[in-house]
């Protein structure tokens, strides 16, 4: 997303809070969900300039493919949120309702792939990729500042005074309320299971080896 009146780039990673920060810009510009296209939220038919939703961009293609100059690049404020990885690919399988169980949509669905191929990735499939991918080129990371979704009030409540001058409620959009129906049948409907209650002991580790360097760079572990 980029908001030019704001000098701002937001580097969306999917399934972490990115269209609850969208509609915080959205509400700021007095637009609707249905008039975000100049911010760079639409759809896109062509994969030569990037992913199907354009909300889901990295952080280097902006540049590469086009969307703004290196000189706006380096001018503007960038930021983006990271998300503990094993809760990250609970959502993302809640959300899409697979059809099969979680323990072979983390074994055999994620992508084989070395990170380093992330931008072949497009679809669906971008939703998993490593967050790394998102935001570093090398070991250099190119956005300002990486908010982490466990703290995501009062991370945005930072990042805001800085991008509007004043602090701006986050309004709530695209959460996962759901269960996927094969667990529902296996614990019920009276509580939300917690995203560790995903994994046996052979997901979680395929999940710290395939994250590995997420989990290395925003510091998390399966808690």
């Amino acid at each position: 997303m980029i908001s030019h009146q704001h000098h701002c780039i937001f580097v969306h990673i999917p399934k972490v809070a990115g269209q609850s920060i969208e509609s915080a810009f959205l509400n700021e510009l007095s637009l609707t969900w249905e008039e975000r296209a100049p911010l760079l939220l639409k759809k896109n038919s062509n994969p030569k300039k990037g992913p199907p939703r354009l909300a889901h961009l990295t952080a280097s293609e902006y540049v590469q493919l086009g969307y703004i100059t290196p000189e706006q690049f380096n001018d503007y404020y960038k930021f983006s949120f990271v998300r503990n990885p094993w809760s990250r690919l609970v959502s993302e399988y809640t959300y899409k309702q697979h059809p099969f169980s979680f323990k072979h949509f983390v074994l055999d669905y994620l992508p084989s792939c070395d990170s380093d191929d992330y931008q072949n990735h497009i679809g669906n499939l971008r939703h998993l990729v490593p967050q790394h991918c998102f935001l570093y080129e090398g070991n250099d990371c190119l956005v300002d500042t990486v908010g982490k979704f466990e703290n995501l009030m009062n991370d945005f409540e930072t990042i805001s005074q800085r991008v509007f001058g004043h602090v701006v409620d986050l309004p709530y959009r695209n959460k996962t309320t759901k269960r996927h129906p094969l667990l529902e049948k296996l614990i019920g409907k009276k509580v939300k299971p917690s995203y560790q209650s995903y994994f046996d002991n052979e997901t979680t580790e395929f999940v710290a080896d395939f994250y590995k360097r997420d989990i290395e760079l925003f510091k998390y572990q399966f808690e």
